[in-house]
């Protein structure tokens, strides 16, 4: 089974050389890493420069943003599965060998799998996937082994909303027709939620896969607090307009889950906006949330929650409802 990986090159210097590295030294044999320059800048084109490997594919295009060169490598990928990396970030020596193996073994067109946050100074931390995971498997157990498909997509949808955490069938990403949002921010959000509800088999894989580096020395969108924020606001009502007009709509775990990841991301970003905005985030919000299907603001209590948010998000969310 071959995997490509995609990653995108834009101005992270010499930190991509430990990405590049941490992708062609998989134990895996069967890969490519297709990297898209984004226009990177100089230091980011000196590494890019100095790979010599028969398994990389270089594309370049004028600097389009995160999610047009994210597709770009999508239509330039051969591999039977699909999984992304950050150009930062790390993957596992064994990652892929292990989703390979899951793979084999079930067959799913969507792997899930779980990560680690590094935070500077070498502190590790878990993302909650490792809950979502453990839980998923713990009601597999009380139901014989196997979740449901239903059960599968409801538990990967509480995963935290991100690239790196899947392994994706190149024939699910073409039969969907599978993008990222361009022009907004917070695209994993929408492609999280649609690469599951699209998935005719889903499997989780309570495995760390990947590192994530919190950088403190570089922007990121976590570290920020301009109009950037109000991206958010966009791109959750893309998806659930989406959502409410798909099947999979009617699965009440899967819309919850969805729900609370959207809204929990909602609510952080008007808590950390800065004061002059709040009052515009929030009337935008409000029409934003009028317009959703309200289903989706009827959290059932069986919905995935590892982090106990439900009655919080469906209370904030009420709020805007009602005001």
């Amino acid at each position: 089974m071959k995997i490509s990986c995609v990653m995108t090159a834009f101005s992270e210097g010499a930190l991509m050389r430990q990405s590049v590295a941490s992708v062609l030294n998989q134990t895996h044999a069967d890969l490519e890493l297709v990297i898209v320059d984004d226009g990177a800048n100089a230091e980011t084109k000196a590494v890019l420069a100095e790979l010599d490997d028969p398994r990389v594919k270089l594309v370049e295009q004028s600097n389009d943003g995160l999610s047009a060169a994210r597709n770009r490598g999508l239509r330039h990928c051969s591999g039977d599965y699909v999984c992304f990396l950050d150009a930062d970030d790390v993957r596992a020596p064994w990652a892929f060998a292990e989703a390979a193996q899951a793979i084999a073994e079930q067959g799913a067109e969507l792997l899930l799998v779980r990560g680690v946050m590094a935070w500077p100074h070498g502190r590790l931390e878990s993302f909650f996937d490792e809950s979502s995971a453990e839980q998923a498997a713990a009601e597999a157990r009380e139901a014989g082994g196997h979740l449901s498909l239903a059960a599968a997509k409801a538990w990967a949808a509480s995963f935290e909303p991100q690239s790196a955490n899947k392994f994706i069938s190149r024939a699910l990403i073409e039969r969907a027709s599978l993008s990222f949002p361009n022009d907004h921010f917070f695209e994993d959000i929408l492609f999280h939620a649609l690469v599951i509800a699209h998935a005719r088999s889903v499997q989780l894989l309570n495995a760390r896969s990947f590192t994530y580096f919190h950088r403190q020395l570089r922007p990121q969108l976590t570290g920020s607090s301009t109009e950037i924020r109000f991206d958010i606001i966009g791109t959750a009502t893309v998806a659930f307009q989406l959502l409410a007009a798909h099947p999979e709509f009617e699965n009440a775990r899967f819309r919850g889950a969805v729900a609370i990841g959207a809204l929990r991301l909602l609510s952080w970003c008007e808590d950390s906006i800065s004061r002059r905005q709040q009052h515009a985030f929030r009337v935008l919000l409000r029409r934003a949330l009028r317009k959703a299907d309200p289903r989706f603001f009827v959290i059932a209590e069986e919905t995935p929650d590892p982090r106990g948010e439900r009655l919080k998000l469906q209370a904030y969310a009420q709020q805007y409802l009602t005001a």
